[in-house]
């Protein structure tokens, strides 16, 4: 009896060794394609990845949003540098990839025909886990709003993937400021309010802006005119059905035009640094080719090459760099005397360094032609001071302020000023915008009527967004 149970076992493993050994012969002719796949993915060449697929799939996904999104990626991961067979399951098989800043899932599905029935990418869960020891901060923990700070701030600072936190309460002209963690993984300085250094991403954005208000207040610009008013004479109208893109629209994401231009991924990108190569030729050679299908005005559609137009625009009409109008404009009248887009060798010293999502250090970004759209790097004083006189009733520019808070856009999901979101909890209306680059997170907001604000900056591109919105709620 125990032969047989040793003989039927052994005919078992066998069989099944077998049947793993012909599933795995079955996968060679689709390794084969893994392979072109990847070798036109690293050579930047999606048509030709296009052309491996079947008809269903060129139904579902016409070649140009194909060669966007696979462009895109491969903006953000980088070459492809390795895949071993994972598995075959009922939706094809997967591969393990190792991409130079990214592991993914690939997982593929071919036809009868042998062509690509579905395609697809998802990204290696990682497991990121908490610090070790509490970290330091200089948050006296004495009244409700120290503890309130803490139990907010808390969970974000003891993950793995962060490093530093700055953070100012405003209210009825009081200011309380709270500083966490590290400038930098290798050594122990907590971020300093005055001088330490942080990109704040896309609250650029309400900059660009109040420069356009302050030209619209002075009578030299108008929020309806045409943005083709400012641009070359060889960019075509930019209209639908005789209605032009104005600055308005740019201004409070209503152009219609995509969050990112699709030639900012063609040709090689690095993916620590993703728009430095984006000059204007670029800008512009998008808007020769470019054709508006959404009726300006009628749709948020938040469009980072949208604001950095708009820079460009501005540095067209008033003859100087966007840097320049930032710092004569705002950071002289406001006093914010550590805010900039370049930085010299004391700024460089004070630069927080950056982490990305991974807790991985980053580079920092120059954004070329789309500077307007997220370029600025400031302090948390500095900040503090924008945030104070976007709230004062009088100031150098406070005309101009007043403009850009007013609505422009109201939809159901977004409400808009110039450059401003415009959000609404019960009786109360505040105004807020987020930060984000390749290493760092930002956050803005207040409430004039309350005289209340919030400005937040970090150090990883780990979201503070619900902090902020937490205290404003």
């Amino acid at each position: 009896m125990l032969k047989l149970l040793i003989f039927r076992l052994s005919l078992c493993l066998t069989f099944l060794s077998v049947n793993a050994t012909y599933a795995r012969q079955g996968t060679a002719y689709c390794d084969n394609i893994v392979a072109q796949v990847r070798a036109s993915f690293n050579l930047n060449q999606p048509e030709k990845i296009y052309a491996l697929t079947s008809v269903i799939f060129q139904k579902k996904m016409p070649g140009e949003q194909f060669a966007l999104g696979m462009n895109k990626f491969h903006a953000k991961t980088g070459n492809w540098i390795s895949s071993v067979f994972k598995e075959e399951n009922e939706k094809g098989l997967d591969y393990l990839v190792v991409f130079a800043n990214s592991r993914q899932i690939f997982s593929i599905k071919l036809n009868g025909e042998g062509k690509i029935d579905r395609l697809n990418f998802a990204a290696v869960p990682i497991m990121i886990p908490e610090k070790i020891g509490q970290v330091p901060g200089d948050n006296p923990l004495k009244d409700s709003l120290d503890l309130m700070v803490e139990h907010a701030v808390r969970p974000y600072i003891q993950k793995g993937n962060t490093c530093g936190l700055v953070l100012a309460l405003i209210h009825n002209g009081h200011v309380r400021k709270y500083s966490y963690g590290s400038v930098n993984k290798k050594v122990k300085q907590l971020p300093d309010a005055e001088y330490t250094i942080f990109e704040i991403g896309s609250i650029t954005k309400t900059f660009t802006s109040l420069i356009l208000a302050e030209e619209v207040v002075a009578g030299r610009m108008k929020l309806t005119d045409p943005i083709n008013l400012y641009l070359p004479d060889s960019i075509p109208a930019l209209s639908v059905q005789g209605t032009p893109i104005t600055l308005q629209n740019l201004a409070n994401h209503t152009s219609g035009f995509p969050r990112l231009p699709a030639n900012i991924f063609n040709g090689k990108v690095d993916p620590k640094d993703p728009y430095k190569h984006y000059l204007p030729d670029s800008l512009y050679s998008f808007l020769m080719r470019y054709h508006p299908s959404v009726m300006p005005g009628t749709v948020f559609s938040y469009s980072n090459y949208g604001a950095g137009v708009l820079g460009t625009i501005l540095e067209r009409k008033l003859h100087g760099s966007f840097e320049q109008l930032v710092l004569s404009r705002i950071c002289k009248p406001l006093g914010m005397s550590h805010t900039s887009l370049t930085l010299n060798d004391t700024a460089q010293k004070n630069f927080a360094q950056g982490y990305n999502e991974t807790g991985e250090t980053t580079a920092p970004w120059a954004l070329a032609s789309l500077k307007g759209s997220g370029a600025i790097r400031s302090t948390l004083n500095d900040m503090v001071k924008y945030a104070q006189a976007q709230m004062a009733i009088k100031g150098p520019l406070h005309k101009a302020i007043a403009l850009s808070h007013r609505p422009t856009f109201i939809g159901k999901a977004q409400s808009m000023g110039l450059g401003w979101r415009i959000n609404r909890i019960g009786q109360h209306t505040y105004l807020r915008h987020s930060g984000g680059t390749g290493g760092f997170r930002s956050f803005i907001g207040f409430d004039p009527d309350r005289q209340t604000a919030i400005i937040i900056l970090s150090n990883a591109a780990e979201d503070v967004t619900s902090i902020g919105e937490r205290f404003l709620k």
